[in-house]
């Protein structure tokens, strides 16, 4: 076996969320469909700590397959597999009480078949416990699990979960050259030193650890459904649906460790004419996620997550970073996004970011409870340029970032927050470059109610807010903002009605700060 000899990670208390509701999502007693069915005991899969399954599974999915397709049943309780490849036609379904579990083997999980390779960036990815690749008409479901070992993959935290809330809310500060001045006990730090990582983050000589890319990997595929299925302990994202069409993500329950690093909830990648409904998502980084890199080659387009609880210490709703492609008709209604019994509180709730070239318009959020989300709004474009394009004079051209614009954010209620909304595009005038300056078009905010957490705060206001042109965006990497409501920059069209804002009784900033906003 490679990689650590070690027990696997300890579990703390705060670590897995304890209250999930799972009767209103898991469903007991769904019969098997009216199919052919392939019991991978029938192949030689047994239920014993010890025994890898993954041979047997695979001829298990390779009969269905050759029979046309049908069910392939796991059931009698957990099996140890390496990468489990789905074929075309099939349901996977785990009953109640059983599940694919992960070898903490990290070589079965790297296999050939796991992701694929992008010529332009001469890079492969890093394998998953479930894969369906190229594939039509996959249903997983049954009401089992699927288990990625999490904590298995990543070394120890600095600090184990904060189960008190933190008395004093400060953030880091900016130096002149707009480098990140990291504050001891500054909401950054705090919630950063109880992540897992995989990585020598702190430069203390440990070698890094492998790990796979996803638990589950979708790509390009089409017709893919997941309902009624529980995923838990995910070594890194835990649901990757990569270029598809036509998928349905329903009454599923994510139930990872919330410290184990880049454990994303759903990643929905280039991907277009997905539903995700009534899904619970406790995870440690984004909880649904929309991407769409610049080497997909297509637009992301008719999204829709509707009554969804995301429970993360991350952004619970997401779109952007390593997004270059564009992204448009985007719905999000009646979600739920908290953390309720660990500390400081999910870094935002809403995060719609535009930072490597991405257009992203036409999106449509409302009806959205929140409950200690630090930020309950963030909507930012720069010009990090992930990709690398090459300097242009053109101010249109996507060296420069993409656009963010028809935004409509309706009915969102934010309790025990600490942080004020930020809404920003952004100017550049460098030395040696043309002057840009690349706004956010048409952002309409109505009925937004906040009620602070009545906490200390410490501010360090600058003369300046910094532009972010480079950095990874971030609600917490600005800087303290003149506004404890909504502090919104370079905005062409912004309508802001039905503001609420209950701040710290010690608060001293406005409720909103405006600058260069036009119309």
């Amino acid at each position: 076996m490679t990689g650590r000899s070690t027990p696997l990670g300890a579990v703390y208390p705060g670590d897995y969320y304890p209250d999930i509701p799972w009767d209103e999502y898991i469903h007991p007693r769904q019969p098997l469909p009216e199919l052919p069915v392939f019991d991978i005991r029938d192949w030689g899969a047994r239920p014993e700590r010890d025994l890898l399954n993954t041979q047997a599974i695979a001829d298990c999915c390779r009969a269905c397959a050759g029979q046309g397709g049908g069910v392939i049943l796991v059931d009698g309780g957990s099996y140890v597999t390496g990468t489990v490849r789905l074929p075309s036609d099939c349901t996977l379904f785990i009953a109640p009480g059983s599940a694919l579990v992960a070898s903490r083997d990290v070589e079965q999980l790297l296999t050939h078949e796991a992701g694929y390779t992008d010529d332009r960036k001469g890079e492969s990815s890093q394998g998953a416990l479930l894969l369906i690749d190229h594939a039509r008409n996959v249903t997983m479901t049954g009401g089992g699990k699927i288990c990625g070992s999490g904590e298995w993959y990543v070394y120890e935290p600095r600090q184990k979960p904060a189960l008190t809330p933190v008395p004093t809310t400060m953030l880091p500060q900016r130096d002149q050259a707009g480098e990140i001045n990291i504050v001891p006990g500054s909401v950054r730090t705090f919630y950063r030193d109880r992540i897992r990582y995989s990585e020598d983050k702190y430069g203390e000589g440990k070698p890094n650890l492998r790990r796979p890319s996803a638990m589950v990997w979708v790509q390009e595929s089409r017709e893919i459904r997941f309902e009624n299925i529980i995923l838990e302990a995910s070594m890194s994202w835990t649901l990757h649906v990569d270029r598809c069409d036509h998928v349905t993500v329903r009454d599923v329950v994510i139930n990872d460790n919330r410290h184990v690093a880049n454990a994303d909830g759903i990643d929905l990648g280039a991907t277009s004419h997905a539903l995700v409904d009534h899904c619970f998502v406790s995870c440690a980084d984004d909880g649904i996620v929309l991407k769409n890199p610049a080497f997909s080659g297509r637009s992301m387009e008719d999204i829709t997550v509707r009554r969804c609880t995301v429970l993360t210490v991350m952004n619970a709703f997401k779109v952007g970073t390593e997004t270059g492609s564009d992204i448009r008709h985007v719905r999000v209604e009646d979600c739920a996004f908290l953390l309720p019994d660990i500390y400081p509180g999910s870094v935002s709730g809403i995060s719609l970011e535009s930072c490597d070239g991405t257009v992203l318009e036409d999106v449509s959020i409302e009806n959205i409870t929140m409950r200690q989300v630090l930020c309950p709004l963030y909507i930012a474009l720069n010009r990090r340029n992930r990709y690398r394009l090459p300097y242009s004079e053109n101010p249109e051209d996507r060296f420069w970032g993409g656009h963010i614009r028809n935004i409509r954010i309706s009915r969102v209620t934010a309790h025990d927050c600490e942080l004020p909304c930020i809404i920003t595009g952004y100017e550049s005038a460098l030395p040696g470059e043309i002057a840009v300056r690349r706004a956010l078009e048409r952002i309409v905010i109505r009925d937004l109610t906040m009620v602070y957490r009545d906490n200390e705060e410490r501010l360090s206001l600058p003369e300046k807010v910094d532009e972010l042109l480079f950095d990874y965006p971030e609600s917490n990497a600005y800087g303290d903002v003149p506004a404890c409501g909504v502090y919104a920059r370079h905005v062409d069209g912004l309508t802001l009605t039905g503001l609420s804002v209950t701040p710290r009784r010690m608060n001293t900033r406005p409720d909103v700060a405006l600058e260069d906003v036009r119309n």
